[in-house]
């Protein structure tokens, strides 16, 4: 049993010098959030730490954490009159995003003959952890897939997402937002944040705007889809 103080400690010492990392040599790769998955995933595989203690004393920080999401409306706060006059574009362009990520995800489930609980569990993606579980649960799919699927594209995102907006030669740092808060929910509105203040702003509206889209819209979608194939 590892104690709660203990696990918290570790765990947020790790990040801060993760963080650390990053700034001193601000290489995508070195994403604090990915090196953190990836040190203590091998530090709990390697020292035969069960996962579900370390789950346990680390549940302070998992509480927080869902608190800390309410941080990103700061941004959307602080640069509200400039979002205003294009709430009906990000609207738009996240209903069109949260429409192509679930259209490709059941094209290519139906291609690789998936079964319908994993289908169910793909379908809703491109919005925060809770949203996510929400909606597969409506669908019938299986919770822990989701779960580690959003977690996935949502480090991917952070990583990977503004280096693949510059190269597909986009340039706007609102632009950019409302990609990464579309596609990568929070993680990659936090990235977002760090790469302008414009740019983390549009990408919690985009964040926002999406969580109820997705909520709304995915599970008619789904359903559409199927009637379509069927």
């Amino acid at each position: 049993m590892i104690n709660i103080l203990v696990g918290c400690a570790f765990t947020l010492v790790l990040f801060a010098i993760m963080r650390r990392i990053n700034h001193r040599w601000r290489s995508p790769i070195l994403n604090p959030v990915l090196l953190c998955i990836v040190l203590i995933s091998a530090i709990l595989l390697f020292g035969d730490i069960d996962y579900i203690d370390y789950r346990n004393a680390t549940t302070p920080i998992s509480f927080f954490l869902e608190i800390a999401v309410v941080a990103l409306a700061l941004p959307l706060y602080q640069q509200l009159h400039a979002i205003r006059p294009y709430l009906i574009l990000i609207g738009l362009s996240s209903f069109l995003g949260i429409s192509c990520a679930t259209i490709t995800a059941f094209m290519l489930c139906q291609w690789f003959s998936a079964p319908e609980p994993l289908m169910a569990s793909l379908m809703a993606l491109s919005v925060t952890t809770p949203i996510t579980l929400i909606v597969t649960d409506t669908l019938s799919g299986l919770p822990g897939i989701a779960a580690i699927m959003v977690i996935l594209i949502g480090v991917l995102g952070g990583v990977f997402g503004l280096s693949l907006l510059t190269l597909a030669g986009v340039t706007q740092p609102q632009a950019k937002g409302v990609a990464l808060g579309v596609a990568c929910h929070a993680i990659g509105t936090a990235a977002a944040m760090e790469h302008h203040p414009a740019a983390g702003a549009f990408a919690s509206a985009a964040m926002i705007i999406s969580a109820v889209l997705t909520a709304s819209w995915v599970p008619v979608l789904f359903t559409l889809l199927q009637g379509i194939i069927s």
